[in-house]
């Protein structure tokens, strides 16, 4: 096993967990798009993460794009939508089957540093559409697309 490949297709013999998360489509003033690229498997994605007991889809969503980003001043516009997907993670040996909670989310004030976690290489502010062909999973593509329809 490479360390690119962390997940891959879901394994009918291995257990399988449920596992809630929330994320957000960030909108710069420009109308931007911010999506992140994993250091490990080189795959553009929108930030989010795993609930943690006792918080809101809210409160995750915008934990989450804080600790993956830095960006501190946020403000949730609405929910925009979910998506759901069974993986393998290959390091617990266990298949996911998650549920991710998205929001529409704007930058409030001023622009802020950028800090992102060890996980990502990288960010890029895109216009919706060239997010659309950057963005690695379907799943990500459908969700920007439901903002800008």
């Amino acid at each position: 096993m490479t360390e690119k490949q962390l997940t891959g297709r879901p394994d009918p013999s291995k257990p399988t967990h449920p596992v809630t998360s929330s994320g957000g489509v960030v909108l710069n003033h420009e109308g931007q798009v911010l999506i992140l690229r994993r250091k490990q498997e080189g795959t553009w994605v929108l930030p989010k993460g795993k609930a943690e007991p006792g918080e809101t889809l809210v409160q995750t969503a915008l934990r989450e794009v804080q600790e993956e980003t830095g960006l501190t001043n946020l403000r949730i516009i609405r929910e925009i939508g979910l998506v759901r997907y069974i993986f393998l993670w290959r390091p617990d040996n266990v298949n996911y089957n998650k549920t991710v909670h998205y929001f529409l989310m704007h930058i409030n004030g001023t622009e802020q540093e950028m800090k992102l976690e060890p996980d990502f290489s990288t960010h890029a502010w895109e216009e919706p559409s060239k997010a659309l062909k950057m963005l690695t999973f379907e799943n990500d593509r459908r969700i920007v697309r439901s903002i800008v329809n």
